[in-house]
């Protein structure tokens, strides 16, 4: 089979278009990731699954697995595939029960493929998009595989880069606090003294403090600098470990604080963090690479783009970050988090 054939079986299926009831993945999780991996797998090995012709079937049947029309499966094909399963996942598919999961999938993905051709829906031109962009999205990234493995990162790189941004491995001090708001002065002198005397700190929190944490007794849990109110800040890194405050106030009200725990700053070493700081570098190196080597093919391959093309949808709004799906997903970034507040204000304020 050509390569335009092998690349057919897996489009319809890359794009969502068999359901999972007809794969028989539902309510499997593992399952899905297995189908997650065969659809580009599938890809890289365009050429791995052979034609059957009627002449040379008994002399290769026994490294045969499974044949779908002319398409047939080899056992090298199976082999291939399971390298590319992530290791955790890699034992269960070794075994013979994984194995036949792994070949009832692709076994699934050829005949509805199969049916697929039949039908015409590989010349469609929206397909055949489809397929050649999922053919460079697959070759370009097995291209910066083969980069990757050319790479190397020294120790001296790692302990350079380590040294370079150490600011980066120190944890900074960070304490675990409790505290009374009230809105008064003369209240929280009153609570003061109650405490001095040897009331319990979460009981009075929880029948007198304005502010949500009482509900847990006052506990504001653990916190660093710059993320209260800047009195209360101060006061708060000020006490020892068990030490009750006294009145301070803030621009919340006035409050009563005792420290439970603290934990000093504290810098990793270099042996902690090696390993990352060697994905780090190595990512830097590939970066580089990759952005040479697209300037140099860019010559060769004489690229020219339409900027005229652009001019025609100026004006229009940019948009959000979810506008990146359409190219797959972009850097995993994580939420961008607001500031909390200096400390939780009392509810309606």
């Amino acid at each position: 089979m050509g390569s335009d054939s092998k690349l057919e079986m897996v489009v319809s299926l890359a794009r969502k278009n068999i359901s999972k009831k007809a794969l028989g993945v539902r309510g499997n999780t593992v399952k899905k990731l297995l189908f997650a991996f065969l659809i580009p797998i599938c890809v890289l090995f365009i050429g791995g699954c052979s034609k059957f012709s009627g002449k040379d079937k008994a002399e290769l049947e026994s490294g045969v697995v499974a044949q779908v029309g002319d398409d047939r499966i080899l056992e090298k094909d199976i082999e291939e595939i399971l390298s590319h399963i992530p290791v955790q996942y890699r034992t269960r598919y070794s075994s013979a029960e994984g194995r036949k999961e792994v070949v009832d999938g692709l076994v699934k993905i050829k005949t509805l493929a199969w049916e697929a051709r039949k039908r015409g829906i590989d010349k469609q031109d929206g397909v055949r998009m489809k397929i050649s962009y999922l053919t460079d999205q697959t070759l370009a990234k097995e291209l910066e595989n083969e980069l990757k493995k050319s790479l190397k990162v020294s120790d001296a790189e790692i302990e350079k880069y380590y040294n370079d941004h150490r600011e980066k491995y120190v944890t900074p001090d960070r304490i675990k606090a409790r505290h009374i708001l009230v809105d008064k002065e003369d209240q929280a002198g009153a609570l003061s003294k109650q405490l001095k005397k040897g009331a319990s700190f979460e009981e009075l929190a929880k029948k007198s403090s304005k502010c949500p944490s009482a509900q847990k007794g006052g506990d504001l849990g653990w916190f660093g600098k710059g993320k209260m109110d800047p009195a209360f800040e101060n006061a708060a890194f000020a006490l020892k470990k068990g030490e009750t405050s006294g009145v301070v106030k803030s621009s919340f009200g006035y409050h009563i604080i005792r420290l439970d725990d603290r934990r000093e700053n504290k810098t990793r070493t270099l042996d902690q963090v090696k390993k990352s700081i060697e994905r780090i570098v190595l990512r830097e190196k590939m970066e580089k690479e990759i952005d040479a080597l697209k300037e140099d093919i860019r010559k060769q391959a004489e690229v020219s783009i339409n900027e005229e093309y652009f001019k025609k949808f100026e004006g229009r709004a940019q948009p959000g970050p979810e506008g990146r799906e359409l190219l797959g997903p972009g850097p995993q970034t994580g939420p961008v988090q607001a500031p909390a507040p200096p400390v939780p204000a009392a509810p309606g304020k």
